[in-house]
């Protein structure tokens, strides 16, 4: 007896470019730090560090070849070695050792087939489309078409990981791009497996038994019985929010417009090669106010990308959409910023903000907060954080690829940027720190803040740009809940918003006070999204607490980090209360 399985698969191929280089070693690098101590002989090396004198050689004809050594002549007549002046500022600095890959490319691709999640190179098993298969029942061939209920992880991100597992299998190869342009999903092909007599054929090798008894199954059902069905059984996509310890320096948390101002200027000025900015709204006229600055940036080789994410209604997007055309017109016109800015033409549909630049040490740095840095009159009281840490930095990247990266492919740019970015940080170690950093996306803020109405102690403010109709459920409520457990709470907004009307802003004020929380109406604009409780707990968001409502069907709309911190709540309110007249806070 002969049956045809047809399973259905995903297939994504792509054109990729590999780095492939001997990765330094930890002997690599103790000898260079032995050497740095002192001129040392080969042989006092190798005595040292109680090793082979063939492998020390190796090593520090290696070290040689990449500039960080150089021979010296004692005053024995001997030849010893010392760091270069290169390979001392490395040892100084603390970064890591140079790498020069030789770089190739070729395209890749891998087959993911639906019913258990098991992927396998394109090249071992041809997957067929349904034209082949009605081919082969009009043949006469005993067809099984398996329904799978469920399906495997398709987000950019699981895309790119499975990537990664099919390129990098050689410890010394790595992922150093991926061609978007060249970019292919297939939806509509099957995994075809022939069973005769109970024996697979068309099997791809290392097939998992949740596999084989899939096939099994179909095959063993009576012809002319209902399609095959198969739940879902693999591996499910891990989002939860990933918290990392870290260094926290009070002036990393950026209070007031002004202050927003400066320090998107100076993240330009310390940007290398690489800017990304993500900006809800657009302003031309207050891009132009910055222009010079990544005029100047451009100069010195920084590629800048501005993305936006205006998506409230058609009529917003419209005209993003127009402010966006001018940005890029004014690119355009000047020599010196064409091919050097782009400014993206289509919404992310995220109200995220956040801006990623490298540094000239090999370092990335991030800020995420409440300023829409490309349309903001840096006039409003706005609330960011700077995170430096590579691990910190490397879940911001990771949030903003996941909000870029909407599409189940690998066509995004800076979305396949953004993953390698992410990949890179976290191999520089995990962090180490008194502070811990979480950055959260969706519905993440939801949760945290009901957990922080539960763990305020003494005190919790929540600051919201606009009270809207859904200010009770979303902020007011979890406010009472703290509350009631005896924290001091108030919850600060700018402007009723949607069909809450003045009237409504009152008769909610005096609601809540009934209920122990503190509804204030600032007199300065205040546009910082933010909820402090206690002395030490800050989350800084993009997301209108007291306004707005985490989208299920978006889930990465929004963008934050909350950082727990010795006295970081405490200095953020101070700074606060400092820019806002007669506020008082608890």
């Amino acid at each position: 007896m002969t049956v045809l399985v047809a399973i259905p698969v995903y297939r994504i191929s792509c054109k990729v470019g590999i780095d492939k280089a001997r990765p330094w070693s930890v002997v690599d690098e103790s000898l260079l730090w032995a050497v740095h101590q002192g001129p040392t002989t080969i042989g006092a090396l190798a005595s040292r560090a109680a090793l082979p004198r063939q492998i020390v050689v190796a090593s520090l004809a290696r070290m040689m070849r990449f500039r960080l050594l150089e021979a010296v002549i004692g005053e024995d007549g001997q030849a010893g070695f010392r760091p270069s002046e290169y390979g001392a500022r490395i040892i100084a600095s603390g970064g890591s050792l140079p790498y020069f890959p030789k770089q190739t490319s070729r395209r890749v691709g891998f087959t993911l087939e639906r019913a258990t999640g098991y992927m396998y190179p394109t090249r071992d098993a041809r997957p067929i489309s349904m034209a082949k298969i009605e081919r082969e029942r009009s043949a006469g061939v005993d067809v099984r078409i398996v329904t799978v209920e469920g399906a495997p992880p398709m987000s950019h991100e699981a895309n790119v990981t499975r990537l990664c597992t099919m390129v990098e299998r050689a410890h010394d190869e790595q992922l150093a791009f991926i061609d978007p342009h060249t970019s292919s999903l297939r939806e509509d092909e099957f995994l075809a497996v022939r069973v005769v007599d109970g024996v697979f054929h068309g099997l791809p090798a290392g097939a998992t038994s949740q596999l084989r008894t899939v096939i099994s199954n179909a095959a063993a059902a009576p012809t002319g019985a209902a399609p095959a069905l198969a739940v879902y059984s693999g591996p499910a996509e891990d989002t939860t929010p990933c918290s990392v310890r870290c260094e926290f320096d009070p002036s990393d948390l950026v209070v007031g417009g002004d202050a927003h101002r400066e320090c998107l200027l100076r993240l330009l000025e310390r940007a290398e090669r690489r800017a990304i900015i993500h900006s809800t709204f657009l302003s031309d006229q207050r891009f132009g106010a910055l222009f010079d600055r990544f005029r100047e940036a451009c100069l010195r080789g920084v590629s800048i990308d501005i993305l936006w994410g205006a998506s409230s209604s058609e009529n917003a997007i419209a005209q993003h959409e127009s402010e966006a055309a001018l940005l890029m017109k004014r690119v355009l016109a000047d020599p010196e910023t064409r091919g050097g800015i782009r400014v993206h033409m289509q919404s992310t549909a995220s109200h995220a903000k956040a801006v990623l630049v490298d540094t000239p040490e090999g370092e990335w740095i991030a800020a995420v907060g409440s300023c829409n840095w490309i349309w903001s009159p840096f006039h409003s009281v706005e609330v960011s954080v700077v995170l430096r840490d590579p691990a910190a930095v490397a879940e911001v990247a990771r949030a903003l690829q996941r909000l870029i990266g909407r599409r189940p492919g690998l066509s995004h740019p800076i979305a396949n940027e953004l993953a390698l970015i992410a990949r890179d940080q976290r191999k520089k170690g995990k962090g180490v720190g008194p502070a811990l950093v979480t950055v959260l996306v969706g519905d993440d803020h939801d949760r945290l803040l009901r957990a922080a109405s539960g763990e305020a102690k003494t005190r919790m403010v929540i600051g919201s740009h606009r009270l809207g109709a859904t200010a009770r459920t979303g902020a007011v409520l979890q406010a009472e809940a703290a509350a009631r457990a005896g924290a001091s709470v108030c919850v600060l907004y700018t402007m009723p918003s949607g069909p809450l009307k003045k009237p409504d802003a009152r008769e909610l004020t005096r609601e809540s006070a009934g209920h122990g929380v503190v509804l204030t109406k600032v007199a300065v604009p205040l546009h910082a999204k933010f909820v402090a409780w206690d002395d030490d707990d800050v989350l800084v968001t993009s997301f209108n607490w007291a306004a707005a409502d985490t989208d299920p069907n978006d889930p990465f709309g929004e963008l934050g980090v909350h950082a727990h911190a010795t006295g970081i709540a405490s200095d953020l309110l101070s700074r606060i209360s400092a820019l806002v007249p007669d506020l008082s806070l608890p």
